[in-house]
């Protein structure tokens, strides 16, 4: 499997709250009988989740007094994007084993456990945590070895389950300034920005994108390679906690540069970025239809305003 259909499964589960997942690992009633729960709490009294995975590690908290989850940003919190969180803490609320392989784990590096792949910790409001390893994958795929701490057995759960949970630390729920999943075919996107308006298309081909502007033509595939990419996963560094009221001191009313994005499909998102930030390292940004003010990395705003001011047309031989 690519990696962009694992990406594409990690998504589905998350999107829909984890109810295909639940309803396709649900046992049947003899089956419950014998399938223990690694441990099982409420999942809205779940206040902390702790991901570490291939050397990252991702923290989430919800806000006292609501049900708002953030991801612990160095220098501040930011809000997690629901599309990827919706259904988190009740997957992480009661996972049920597959198996109970032995009732004391005699050499854990047997079993990718020591040290593990994966640590996660979730803690509930009254301040008690749960803290689970998971090792390696079993020879038939279908499962992940994991103990619980505090207790000496050695468990499988399903790899499926793994995988969503480890994909918490591998890419956090980030909010983005315009959505495209990983299951979306971008095939559109048009710039408005001093007083140049490009757009770029998808054609016939399967890597190829063509350019409508001042002039027509092919893009260049090299360069459109490496910036693809930074096109297809657009970046918030934060989210405004008490933004004003009056979106012109961010230069958003009206803003710098104007762009809007097209899925196959025919879905669109509109966005539009504005000054650059104090510091000079960001720019504020704001989609349409959301009260949201964002900052994306400067670096990030340039290359999409380069798309207008200096379309990026292949080189033709003479």
């Amino acid at each position: 499997m690519n990696i962009r259909l694992s990406f594409l499964l990690v998504a589905v589960l998350l999107i829909f709250g984890g109810t295909f997942l639940i309803i396709q690992l649900r046992p049947t009633p003899s089956e419950s009988l014998d399938r223990p729960w690694l441990y099982r709490i409420d999942d809205s009294s779940i206040v902390h989740i702790e991901v570490s995975n291939a050397g990252l590690t991702s923290s989430f908290d919800r806000k006292p007094g609501s049900l708002k989850w953030v991801i612990q940003g160095e220098t501040e919190d930011v809000p997690v994007a629901l599309s990827g969180w919706s259904g988190t803490p009740l997957l992480l609320s009661g996972p049920q084993v597959t198996r109970v392989l032995a009732s004391e784990i005699s050499n854990p590096a047997t079993y990718g456990l020591d040290p593990p792949a994966s640590v996660v910790k979730v803690t509930e409001r009254s301040g008690l945590s749960y803290e689970f390893h998971m090792g390696s994958i079993t020879p038939d795929g279908k499962n992940q070895y994991a103990y619980l701490v505090g207790d000496p057995q050695l468990f499988t759960v399903p790899e499926i389950w793994a995988r969503v949970i480890n994909q918490l630390a591998l890419e956090p729920p980030y909010p983005r300034l315009y959505d495209i999943g990983v299951a979306d075919t971008l095939i559109h996107i048009g710039v408005d920005y001093d007083g140049f308006a490009v757009d770029y298309e998808s054609g016939p081909g399967a890597e190829e994108w063509l350019i409508s502007g001042d002039e027509d033509g092919p893009v260049a595939e090299d360069t459109w390679a490496e910036l693809f990419p930074l096109i297809n996963n657009p970046p918030v560094v934060r989210v405004l906690a008490s933004p004003n009221e009056d979106i012109s001191v961010y230069g958003l009313d009206p803003p710098v540069t104007s762009a809007r994005v097209t899925l196959e499909g025919g879905e669109f998102s509109d966005f539009y970025l504005g000054e650059v930030t104090e510091d000079g390292q960001e720019r504020y940004g704001r989609r349409r239809g959301l009260n949201d003010i964002y900052t994306v990395p400067a670096d990030w705003a340039k290359v999409i305003e380069e798309l207008a001011s200096q379309p990026h047309y292949a080189v033709t031989s003479p």
